[in-house]
């Protein structure tokens, strides 16, 4: 039987923080949902973890696979292929669910069933102390969600770290961004481009995840993630030019893009970026930019 729910966890070499999550999943009130975890060439115990598991009477499937080591973007575009539930919701392997998350989850998806202009759910993450991750809560209409797409997320206090449910039928139509080389970019840059789409979501101001941010997390290392990245973040510039921003956020968005494709090493990106004119304008400002991030990134 189809379940309704894909949770998936990309995971690398979390096996001493991943039994958190598993007890949450056990924990959930609702259990139409399979637990797939994309494992990135993890070199520590997490698959003799997974596997005894998949032994247990846990009431959801657990699907477990492992690949080589290429970053989170490519292990989420491998577990979109592998899902099998209607709705893909991404969990990291450092954070966990409330035990009713799937309940509402589930509730929520039932209301947009019949409309085709949204692609899913989205609800809030909290700290383990129950506070919102911005301080303060999203903000929603009398009927308690608010319906948005993700371009439009600054305008109702969105901008922080949501979660969400995505048809993965249609996501699959939007793959994360992936450079030659490199092991990360953006996942706006494939979120944003939903947007672009037309598809919104319905968010809820329930804190449903909970996040524990770790030292060896992504976030943590953003500054060192751009260094050993650049293009990854290029694309995230020049998708930026896309979105209907005014004359200096543009302008600024092209000389980032500018100079961190020359610090990639791949000045020919820039025949193909968007918005050639404002390319060409910021051309001069982005080389000497290129510059500065590379004494930037010498720190880092």
């Amino acid at each position: 039987m189809t379940p309704t729910f894909t949770v998936f966890t990309p995971t690398y070499n979390r096996a001493y923080i991943l039994p958190k999550l598993y007890e949450s999943l056990c924990a959930q009130t609702h259990k139409d949902f399979e637990w797939l975890i994309v494992d990135d060439g993890s070199t520590d115990e997490t698959e003799a973890l997974i596997l005894l598991w998949q032994k247990n009477v846990n009431g959801f499937e657990i699907c477990y696979t492992k690949k080589e080591n290429g970053g989170k973007p490519r292990a989420i575009n491998t577990g979109v292929v592998l899902a099998r539930g209607e709705y893909f919701f991404m969990v990291d392997s450092d954070d966990y669910l409330k035990p009713d998350a799937v309940e509402k989850m589930a509730k929520w998806v039932e209301e947009i069933k019949e409309c085709e202009n949204f692609i899913g759910v989205g609800a809030a993450k909290g700290y383990p102390d129950g506070t919102y991750l911005k301080g303060m809560p999203p903000m929603v209409n009398e009927d308690g969600f608010v319906d948005a797409t993700n371009l439009e997320r600054n305008l109702y206090n969105l901008d922080a770290d949501m979660c969400e449910a995505y048809r993965t039928e249609i996501f699959r139509k939007f793959p994360m961004a992936e450079w030659p080389g490199e092991k990360f970019a953006p996942e706006q840059i494939a979120l944003n481009e939903i947007a672009l789409a037309g598809y919104k979501l319905r968010w809820h101001p329930d804190i449903v995840y909970i996040c524990d941010y770790l030292e060896d997390g992504l976030t943590k290392g953003s500054r060192q993630l751009e260094k050993n990245n650049p293009m990854g973040y290029a694309m995230m510039y020049n998708h930026m030019l896309r979105y209907g921003y005014g004359p200096k956020r543009k302008f600024r968005c092209a000389c980032q893009a500018i100079a961190l494709a020359v610090y990639g090493k791949h000045p020919e990106y820039l025949l193909q970026m968007n918005s050639k004119w404002y390319v060409l304008l910021a051309l001069p400002f982005g080389l000497v930019l290129a510059v500065r991030r590379a004494l930037q990134f010498r720190k880092v």
